[in-house]
C-alpha cells in the first residue's frame, strides 16, 4: 500500500513539472553520443550581467528560492554560472531523450541544479538556470533555435508551469501559467568574445502569458552553441549570460561527483 502511494506521488509529482514545448524534436537514441556542442564532459562557463532601470546589479547571494542583489561591484558573491554536460546512470536521466547537465554557481559549486538540453541536426534547446534570481528566466522564452533556416524563419511554441516558478519579487502568480513563444530569426551578428569575434545567427523571442510579455535575443555559433543571451524579464530587469570560457574535463556521472571535484580543485 505504501509503495502504491508512493507511486501515485510521483507520478502528480512529474505531471506538475511537465513542460511542453511540442515543437521541439527529440531524439529517440543517441542522446548524447551524437552531439558536436554540448558533449559529455564539456563545461560551459558564462559571466552574469544585471541591470535594470539604467542601474547595474551584482549578485550577492543565490540560494534556490531566493537571492539579494547589491549596487556595490565588490559585493559581488556570484558572478559566473557553469553548464556542465554529465552522464547520467541508467534510469537516472532527468529529462527522457535530453542531455543531463548540472548547473552551478561561482564560489558556491554544491548549489546545483539538474535539468536537460537538446541538441541534434533538428534543433538545438535548453532549459535555463533556474534557482533564486534565475527562476525568472522559466518564465522567458528557453534558448532555442531551429538550424539550417533562413532569415526571417519564424516558429511558435508554449508551455505551462505551475507556481512553484511564482516569485514576488520577479513575476507571481497562482496556479498554471500558461506561455505562448514566439520565435524568430532575425539575422548574423558577430560577437565579440574570450574566443575572438564570433558570427552567430540572431534569434529573437518574446512569451507572452497573463502576467505581461518577457524577451530574449539569443546568439547561437554553430562551434559554441549559445554564445550570449539577453533577457529582458517581466518586471523589466535585464540579464545577460555570456559564454567566457569552455572547458573539457572528466565525465561526470552525478552531481556529487560534480561537487567532489569543484571542491578539490
Amino acid at each position: 500500500m505504501k509503495i502504491l502511494f508512493l507511486t501515485i506521488v510521483l507520478l502528480i509529482s512529474s505531471q506538475s513539472f511537465c513542460q511542453d514545448y511540442k515543437g521541439v524534436y527529440l531524439e529517440k537514441t543517441k542522446v548524447d553520443k551524437n552531439n558536436k556542442i554540448y558533449s559529455l564532459g564539456k563545461e560551459f562557463i558564462f559571466k552574469i550581467n544585471i541591470s535594470q532601470n539604467d542601474k547595474t546589479y551584482f549578485l550577492k547571494s543565490n540560494n534556490h528560492d531566493d537571492f539579494e542583489l547589491s549596487e556595490n561591484c565588490d559585493a559581488a558573491g556570484i558572478t559566473e554560472i557553469y553548464l556542465t554536460v554529465i552522464k547520467p546512470k541508467l534510469f537516472q536521466r532527468t529529462n527522457k531523450n535530453q542531455t543531463e547537465i548540472v548547473y552551478s554557481y561561482q564560489t558556491r559549486p554544491t548549489n546545483i541544479s539538474y535539468t536537460g538540453l537538446v541538441e541534434n541536426n533538428i534543433n538545438v534547446w535548453t532549459h535555463p538556470p533556474r534557482q533564486g534570481l534565475f527562476q525568472a528566466l522559466e518564465t522567458s522564452p528557453f534558448p532555442y533555435i531551429k538550424l539550417n533556416q533562413p532569415i526571417g524563419f519564424k516558429w511558435t511554441d508554449s508551455l505551462t508551469i505551475g507556481d512553484q516558478w511564482s516569485n514576488a519579487t520577479l513575476a507571481a502568480w497562482e496556479g498554471d501559467l500558461m506561455l505562448t513563444y514566439e520565435y524568430e530569426i532575425t539575422g548574423k551578428e558577430k560577437v565579440k568574445t574570450n574566443f575572438g569575434e564570433i558570427e552567430c545567427t540572431v534569434v529573437n523571442a518574446i512569451a507572452i502569458s497573463n502576467i505581461g510579455t518577457s524577451y530574449l535575443k539569443a546568439y547561437f555559433s554553430d562551434d559554441l552553441g549559445f554564445v550570449k543571451l539577453n533577457y529582458i524579464v517581466f518586471n523589466g530587469m535585464e540579464i545577460s549570460l555570456i559564454l567566457d570560457r569552455v572547458i573539457t574535463g572528466p565525465i561526470f556521472r552525478d552531481g556529487k561527483e560534480l561537487i567532489k571535484h569543484k571542491l578539490r580543485i
